[in-house]
């Protein structure tokens, strides 16, 4: 299994367009900077068949990334803009015959048909704590609350091949015991770190992130959702080091093998 990350950044992406003095926007706009982000996406790629979760905004830069891969299923976490409004990218660039299937909650994919993000895709309906076994791995979807609006349902993923473990969860404030009883000590943790220091409402900090990895036990880390109070990427990382020797900062273009 290759693991190569989209996107990793927040809704607003970085560099911001309004943010011309910021250390972290004039690092993020040098050729080849780890500190520039598009909205959070992942492609996971097997040996058979590959993965993408969230068709985000940012979804027609993205591709270029997989140098023209299938995407043979999407697995979208909820109905925001920055995890589902480049569906319609998706499908003007998809063949009509050879179109990816959406894997989501009933409630999602209601919520982005009202919002006409839904471009007329075969749909998949999945539920919490239902397994979805493939050829020769099982995808877990577990509940997370992120929103805390019942129209936007959010999910995380919990990947299973041969004898390890990976957890997606991009977009959580809060993991509920039945999902933390699901994903403890898994191989590998991709998680939401949108903020630095200081706690906000509907996603992960970085305090928040240390206690729940020694929590959960997850033999490694990487972060993204990556917010613009963080550092630039190399500060970051230092400052990470310094805490955990298994905590990561994921990066636009970055690719993990398992």
């Amino acid at each position: 299994m290759k693991i190569k990350f989209l996107g990793t950044g927040p809704s607003g992406r970085i560099p911001r367009p309004n943010c011309g003095s910021w250390y972290v926007c004039k690092e993020a706009r040098k050729p080849g900077s780890k500190s520039a982000r598009l909205q959070s996406s992942t492609f996971f790629e097997f040996s058979d068949f590959n993965i993408l979760i969230d068709a985000t905004e940012d979804f027609i830069k993205q591709v270029k990334r997989i140098s023209g891969k299938k995407i043979d299923y999407v697995f979208l976490t909820h109905g925001h803009s920055d995890a589902a409004g480049g569906l319609k990218q998706l499908y003007k660039l998809s063949k009509k015959s050879n179109l990816p299937i959406i894997h989501t909650e009933k409630n999602t994919k209601n919520v982005l048909t009202e919002d006409s993000f839904w471009a007329g895709f075969q749909y998949k309906e999945i539920k919490p704590f239902q397994k979805i076994i493939f050829n020769n791995f099982s995808i877990t979807p577990f509940r997370v609350e992120h929103a805390f609006n019942s129209k936007f349902l959010t999910l995380g993923y919990l990947f299973e091949v041969k004898e390890k473990r990976v957890v997606y969860a991009s977009d959580f404030k809060i993991i509920p015991p039945e999902s933390k009883k699901l994903i403890k000590n898994a191989d590998l943790a991709i998680l939401d770190c949108a903020a630095y220091k200081n706690p906000i409402p509907t996603h992960q900090s970085f305090p928040e992130i240390l206690e729940l990895a020694k929590e959960m036990e997850f033999e490694k880390i990487y972060l993204t959702q990556v917010g613009i109070a963080w550092p630039h990427y190399e500060m970051a990382q230092k400052i990470v080091n310094k805490q955990a020797k298994n905590i990561f900062i994921a990066y636009d273009g970055l690719m993990v093998t398992l």
